[in-house]
């Protein structure tokens, strides 16, 4: 926990003065302490990089500034891997310019840790999350995806409608299946580790030999079948949500028989951050219900704590066959498996 020092003190008497210093509690929930929130006023502004849609993470954005007036959130948003490299590049250069990051890898969360680019952090929500859902005093799960596959329903009649993993690979639909490549991040990463785990071994062939059309991002698989350009599209339930229930795109979700991956999208602050204090601050406000309500709202995705339910249009979990690989699973395998995948599907 960030505490106000004779440093922080200074700053606070040169800060733009406010009628009244913002609650530590939002939503009823108390995020700060007023020691903490003095602090990032004084600092008065967080940068951060995120994975996540750049629209959506601007709308959230806009419920923490309306709560801290006081602090300014400047938001990066680009792919997994684009972050990662950025943030290492920053970090080689002494120059770091991010407070706090969500990626979607856990494994290249680790590998942060590992840097000690990422400081230690226990949100006071820290209890609410359940072991697989976060690496106590390091990172939290801010939100989490489904992985299934969408059909265009003005192209495929209920009748024809795949209900499995394994009905991909029937020939009717060579041709017509969009995805994205492995190395996208942790969401395709969890999607083909679960296909190699518990589909037969000639699965991913198969699948590659329909010659599926890949996109460097999901959002592009969703247009794909929205669009009806392809029929069938392997995609997150992050970028399926928007097109489906916000615009009303005729795509239909499927929950394959066989399971649905569920993939953990870690958030951490970063070690020499220029405003800690704000970063801790943004941190925890985003693991409260009022923000992980609204990421629901907005984004359509999952959140952790129970107390915030499922999006409209979206089944509970509670009533999904889902499956994770775990933590440690995630570490042990990531770079095996996507070495795996690249040579049978290529590098895309």
């Amino acid at each position: 926990m960030i505490r106000t020092t004779a440093a922080a003190a200074l700053l606070l008497m040169a800060a733009p003065a406010f009628a009244q210093m913002p609650s530590p509690t939002v939503g009823g929930e108390t995020i700060a302490t007023p020691d903490l929130v003095a602090a990032a006023c004084a600092e008065g502004r967080v940068t951060y990089y995120t994975a996540q849609r750049d629209a959506d993470e601007r709308q959230i954005v806009q419920k923490f500034q309306q709560a801290f007036p006081c602090i300014q959130v400047s938001v990066i948003s680009a792919v997994t891997g684009r972050l990662y490299e950025r943030l290492l590049t920053e970090s080689q250069a002494g120059k770091i310019q991010a407070d706090l990051t969500i990626i979607t890898d856990e494994a290249l969360t680790q590998r942060l840790v590992d840097a000690k680019m990422v400081r230690p952090w226990t949100p006071p929500q820290a209890g609410q999350f359940a072991a697989n859902a976060k690496q106590d005093g390091w990172w939290y799960g801010a939100s989490g995806a489904l992985m299934y596959f969408i059909v265009n329903t003005a192209a495929v009649s209920e009748a024809d409608t795949p209900k499995a993993w394994a009905d991909l690979i029937a020939p009717r639909w060579k041709g017509n299946l969009s995805m994205a490549p492995v190395t996208t991040g942790g969401t395709s990463w969890v999607q083909f580790d679960f296909m190699k785990l518990n589909l037969p071994a000639a699965y991913l062939p198969a699948l590659a030999a329909q010659e599926p059309k890949v996109f460097s991002a999901y959002a592009a698989v969703g247009q794909s079948v929205a669009r009806g350009e392809t029929t069938i599209g392997i995609i997150d339930s992050l970028d399926d949500y928007p097109l489906r229930v916000g615009q009303g795109a005729p795509i239909r979700p499927i929950y394959p028989v066989e399971g649905v991956p569920f993939v953990n999208y870690p958030l951490m602050l970063l070690a020499g951050a220029p405003h800690p204090a704000a970063a801790e601050l943004f941190g925890n406000w985003y693991l409260s219900k009022v923000a992980q309500t609204e990421l629901v709202r907005i984004r359509g995705v999952y959140s952790f704590r129970a107390d915030v339910a499922a999006a409209p249009g979206n089944p509970p979990l509670a009533g999904l066959k889902l499956w994770n690989p775990g933590h440690d699973a995630v570490l042990r395998d990531h770079d095996t498996l996507v070495n795996d995948v690249i040579q049978v599907f290529g590098r895309r």
